[in-house]
C-alpha cells in the first residue's frame, strides 16, 4: 500500500470516527432534552421522612424556589436552593481550596435536614459529591446562559 493510500485510509477513518461522535453527541443531546421535559422526581421518600408540610414550609422560606433532594440508597437529605452568593463562594472555594472542599462547604451551607451517614460514610459522600457537583454545575450553566 502506498503512502498516499495509507493517508487516504487514515483520513477516511478519521472522518468516519468524527461522524460517529457527531451522531453520538446528537443522540445524547436529544436524550438530555427529553429528560429535561419529562423529568419527574419521586418525592415520596422525602414526604414520608420529612412530611409534606415541612417540605412546603422550607420551600416557602426560600421564596418558593425548588429544594434540592439528595438520595443515596435509602439515605436522604434536603438542601435549600443556592443563592447567588452561595454559588460565588462555591466558585471561590474551588479556586482556593479545590473542588472537594468547596463541595463540603456548599453542602454544609445548604443543609436543611437529612441522614448524617451521607456526610460520614465515604462511599455515600462520593455519591452526594457527584450529585451536588452536577446540580451546581447546571446552576452555573443557567447563570451564564441568562
Amino acid at each position: 500500500m502506498s503512502t498516499k493510500e495509507k493517508e487516504l485510509q487514515t483520513e477516511n477513518k478519521s472522518e468516519a470516527l468524527q461522524s460517529l461522535f457527531a451522531k453520538r453527541k446528537s443522540a445524547e443531546a436529544d436524550k438530555d432534552a427529553k429528560a429535561k421535559k419529562s423529568k419527574v422526581y419521586d418525592r415520596t421518600p422525602f414526604i414520608e421522612r420529612f412530611g409534606e408540610k415541612q417540605l412546603e414550609d422550607w420551600k416557602i422560606a426560600y421564596g418558593g424556589r425548588e429544594l434540592i433532594y439528595l438520595k443515596v440508597d435509602d439515605k436522604l437529605a434536603v438542601l435549600r436552593p443556592p443563592m447567588a452568593d452561595d454559588l460565588g463562594d462555591y466558585l471561590t472555594g474551588i479556586g482556593m481550596d479545590g473542588m472537594s472542599k468547596a463541595v463540603v462547604m456548599i453542602i454544609e451551607t445548604l443543609w436543611l435536614d437529612g441522614d448524617y451517614a451521607l456526610i460520614e460514610d465515604e462511599d455515600l459522600f462520593i455519591a452526594v459529591f457527584l450529585q451536588m457537583n452536577n446540580i451546581l454545575e447546571s446552576k452555573k450553566g443557567e447563570f451564564f446562559r441568562a
